[in-house]
């Protein structure tokens, strides 16, 4: 098997070194390989393979984590927001965090362990490329939660659809009972104006 077979779209530091085991010096191959442009290093102890399609949001959860892909990254993947966003922003259990990489730019939003794992679901873009990312629900919270300003459902719509530009009506997207769970568990008025906003649109 060659060393092109064993090494996946991404990986870190020590998948690498057991692709170069039968190398008697596997360090100096992984410079060749840097050096080539064969391998791009994101960060220290993480690599992509520059002819492979790598995934960003594979790569947001492997940067730093526990972490899962939210905010308007998701909001775009989910075809609700109609600008291409550059910035891929994930929630984390961690410290706040921005690493500028030749990928891209990630950053990482801290919050609270109760809030983290509901509304988190596992996209499998192959055997070798999970990635966690939030609900569209908890995207568009993950976004406004702090905000004290967005407290009533009209408040809430005229920032959605004037400054995000975000599409309500998505046909399918959104979900009364996983909306229901965020709200209980969030307890802000911006996650009740925004579960308010959601039932008033789908019955329109």
């Amino acid at each position: 098997m060659s060393l092109n077979d064993l090494l996946t779209s991404e990986f870190d530091y020590t998948f690498l070194l057991y692709a170069l085991r039968d190398y008697k010096f596997p360090r100096n191959k992984i410079r060749t390989l840097l050096l080539s442009g064969e391998i791009i290093r994101v960060k220290k102890g993480l690599y992509v393979k520059s002819d492979a399609t790598y995934s960003l949001s594979v790569m947001a959860n492997m940067v730093y984590g526990p972490s899962y892909v939210s905010q308007h990254y998701a909001l775009s993947f989910y075809g609700l927001i109609p600008e291409r966003v550059h910035i891929i922003t994930s929630m984390t259990l961690g410290r706040r965090k921005r690493f500028d990489t030749p990928l891209g730019v990630f950053t990482y939003e801290p919050l609270p362990e109760r809030l983290f794992s509901l509304g988190v679901k596992r996209v499998e873009l192959s055997p070798t490329q999970p990635y966690q990312i939030a609900w569209p629900e908890k995207a568009i919270l993950d976004i406004i939660w702090k905000r004290s300003d967005l407290d009533t459902a009209e408040k809430l719509e005229h920032y959605l659809l004037e400054d995000l530009r975000l599409d309500l009506d998505h046909k399918g997207l959104f979900s009364a009972g996983r909306m229901r769970k965020l709200e209980i568990a969030y307890k802000r008025k911006s996650a009740t104006a925004l579960a308010e906003l959601l039932r008033r649109r789908a019955t329109s």
